[in-house]
């Protein structure tokens, strides 16, 4: 999760609660046709097929209908008022030095952003694993299942959408490279008895993938064992494969 999807989730700044204008047109700002109707969220012009994007401006509080340079000029003012721009700016400067790197590695070809955003959760998976912060690492496994679900690799989503509900049921904690034996005794960095839980939100997801694959439950749990056997095996897991998916049956 960005600082910006942060933000977004936050209470009503004073900003936020006055009264918003909608100043949205069903027009497209790129070729200026008309659209079928006014975008409630980011949508893909049928005319010159650039992505329009809606937002609300912090410095007057109407919403628009915008360029995805305008959105990003927008979204940069309200992590000003959030007291957050530090954070976006190095955000920033990371997306552009991975985005550099890859450049590089794919012989000059411009990567995609998600093949960036891919590339920054990969180090960062690598970071919380070291670190023994297995609920960051959770966190950013999910990150990379929403990336493949936008890309429409369902299969591959859902095999991470399930690893995250197997994460889940082992009660995974952040033991910030903590390494002393009896402070992870009390506080160990799987605790299933005092942490587990499955999210619906993630639970919801997984049964529209599985529909939209027109999976049987027997399929989806082997999908399940088979690709959650390693992480049992290598995270040394106190609940086995076949115990969660005993608790994730139930809810799908």
């Amino acid at each position: 999760m960005s600082i910006l999807d942060i933000f977004r989730s936050k209470p009503n700044t004073d900003n936020q609660q006055r009264k918003t204008k909608d100043e949205r047109k069903a027009e497209c700002p790129y070729c200026h046709k008309a659209l079928s109707k006014i975008p409630g969220a980011k949508t893909k012009c049928p005319h010159c097929g650039e992505f329009v994007f809606v937002r609300t401006r912090p410095k007057d509080n109407a919403r628009v209908v915008v360029m995805k340079a305008e959105a990003d000029k927008i979204d940069e003012e309200w992590t000003i008022v959030a007291g957050t721009h530090d954070i976006f700016v190095a955000e920033k400067e990371e997306f552009a030095k991975e985005k550099e790197i890859l450049r590089k590695r794919f012989g000059g070809k411009e990567p995609s952003d998600n093949d960036v955003r891919w590339g920054i959760l990969n180090k960062q998976i690598i970071e919380h694993s070291k670190n023994g912060d297995w609920g960051l690492y959770r966190n950013t496994r999910f990150q990379m299942a929403e990336i493949l679900r936008g890309e429409m690799k369902l299969k591959n989503a859902l095999q991470t959408y399930l690893e995250v509900c197997y994460l889940d049921l082992n009660g995974v904690r952040n033991v910030g490279g903590m390494n002393d034996p009896e402070i992870l005794k009390e506080f160990p960095p799987f605790d299933p008895k005092e942490s587990a839980f499955l999210a619906p939100g993630v639970i919801d997801l997984i049964k529209r993938i599985v529909l939209k694959l027109n999976l049987n439950k027997d399929e989806v749990k082997q999908i399940f064992i088979e690709h959650n056997s390693r992480s049992e095996k290598s995270l040394r897991l106190p609940i086995s494969t076949e115990q969660a998916w005993s608790s994730l049956d139930k809810e799908l």
